[in-house]
């Protein structure tokens, strides 16, 4: 209950929370120098590697909406991204992505060494009970959590070859970092996600309800953790991980930390769009602050028509009448095919006052993968609830499945799955992993067929 609460503030500090992203570190504390004196530099230090996190060769554009959304068929693309949405990674747009993309995941995978060899080191500075304990688990999972980004992204699906060797795991500030196999890598990720999510667990404002905010630092307390990788955003993070590796065993171990999301964490689904902006965001578990215009220009400029945009439209693999009438996700469809409503601003006074938040993890996600995970651990009964569930959220309840456990329920319950991917996450980046970790081939959006995507992987350029 208190996290439905603290959800329905969301809006009312997305806009304040910006100018800590941009804050300089207090107290002479910068990473270079290593001055650090006070709490207060170690928070603005971590705020700085969700600065980064939101730049547009990650999060705020190529890992979403201006790239990987393409990849699902989600988009018609404009010229000059035709062959970087049917998976030519060769091409330009492909080089590009992937150069930028793969520095800036690794980039801020050394500031969490840094900080956490930081905090090892500044033993001296007084930090409020808990605080220090709590950013630590945070580095610690969100490290594993960029690796986790790099895997799936340049790297075979685990289902596809998890002998590959592509990623390094990187756990110092030195240059060296250790060569892994896919297998070993996620064995990797999923012990450091497990064991940060057991300490955020003891220290975290989302589930103590203690508040570390008396020097007024953004992701100390319990209303403005949804920025951070907090302890529910670390366990979705964790049963991601574990569905990749996908042996029935994990994704028992998946349902069991997605059910305990959905049961302790009060995360609430919009109803109705009165009150709320239109990408939900109160529906957010971690989500990262838009740079001041951020998601709303991107928007503009993909979907405007030429000349003001590039006049993207949405694919036929999307029809809006795939949706229930009162689904309120329709209202991100609108006269000329594309998605330009979703992530347009929301205030009518100022365009860019309001800018919509990144997001990164949240619910519906969480309950369609627990929807997936109990239907491969001998629980469809328990899967087809949860998607049921996750229907009647969106008011949908027509397109609930009938409550029966035979085999051909399970493939009906996995399509009924994949096509709701198309829409809750529709401009996010999400259905892309899912294909691909499903190994899937897949209809572009001419028509043609893609094969095994799993096998796909970004090409390191360097």
């Amino acid at each position: 209950m208190k996290k439905i609460i603290y959800t329905a503030l969301l809006l009312l500090v997305t806009v304040s929370c910006d100018k800590w992203f941009e804050a300089e570190p207090k107290g002479g504390g910068q990473s270079g120098a290593k001055v650090f004196d006070n709490e207060a530099s170690f928070r603005d230090y971590m705020n700085g590697i969700y600065t980064g996190l939101r730049s547009e060769e990650l999060y705020g554009s190529n890992l979403t909406l201006g790239g990987v959304e393409f990849l699902a068929q989600s988009f018609v693309p404009d010229k000059g991204a035709e062959a970087w949405t049917k998976l030519d990674f060769s091409s330009e747009m492909g080089q590009n992505v992937s150069r930028e993309a793969y520095a800036k995941l690794y980039a801020a995978i050394y500031q969490c060494n840094d900080i956490l060899e930081l905090f090892a080191e500044k033993k001296d500075v007084d930090f409020i009970a808990g605080s220090r304990e709590m950013m630590v688990a945070e580095a610690r999972g969100l490290r594993a959590f960029l690796h986790f980004e790099l895997l799936r992204l340049y790297s075979p699906a685990y289902a596809a070859d998890n002998a590959a060797s592509n990623i390094l795991w990187v756990e110092g500030t030195q240059p060296e970092g250790v060569r892994m196999t896919t297998a070993q890598l996620t064995d990797k990720i999923i012990a450091e996600l497990e064991a940060a999510a057991v300490e955020l667990a003891e220290y975290d404002p989302v589930v103590t309800g203690v508040s570390y905010d008396e020097m007024s630092l953004l992701g100390a307390s319990p209303i403005d953790r949804v920025w951070k990788l907090n302890y529910y955003g670390c366990l979705a993070a964790e049963a991601r991980a574990l569905m990749s590796r996908g042996t029935a065993d994990d994704f028992g171990k998946a349902y069991g930390l997605l059910t305990k999301i959905i049961g302790e964490g009060g995360y609430a689904f919009v109803r109705t769009v009165s009150g709320t902006d239109y990408e939900f965001s109160t529906e957010f578990i971690f989500a990262l602050p838009s740079p001041e215009t951020g998601f709303c220009a991107l928007s503009e400029e993909l979907f405007a028509p030429v000349p003001d945009g590039r006049g993207v439209t949405l694919s036929a693999r999307l029809d809006i009448n795939d949706l229930h009438a009162d689904d309120r996700r329709r209202n991100w469809f609108d006269a000329d095919n594309t998605m330009r409503t979703k992530f347009a601003p929301t205030s009518k006074i100022d365009k860019w006052k309001t800018t919509p938040a990144i997001p990164v993890i949240k619910i519906g996600e969480v309950y369609l993968m627990a929807a997936e995970a109990a239907a491969k651990s001998d629980r469809l009964p328990a899967g087809i609830g949860l998607f049921n569930d996750f229907m009647v959220q969106r008011n949908s309840e027509s397109l609930k499945l009938p409550e029966t456990a035979t085999p051909d329920q399970l493939i009906q319950l996995m399509e009924a799955i994949d096509k709701q991917y198309r829409y809750e996450f529709l401009g996010e980046g999400v259905r892309y992993h899912f294909c691909k970790r499903l190994n899937q081939t897949i209809t572009a959006y001419d028509g043609s067929q893609i094969t095994e995507i799993g096998k796909k992987a970004f090409p390191i350029v360097k």
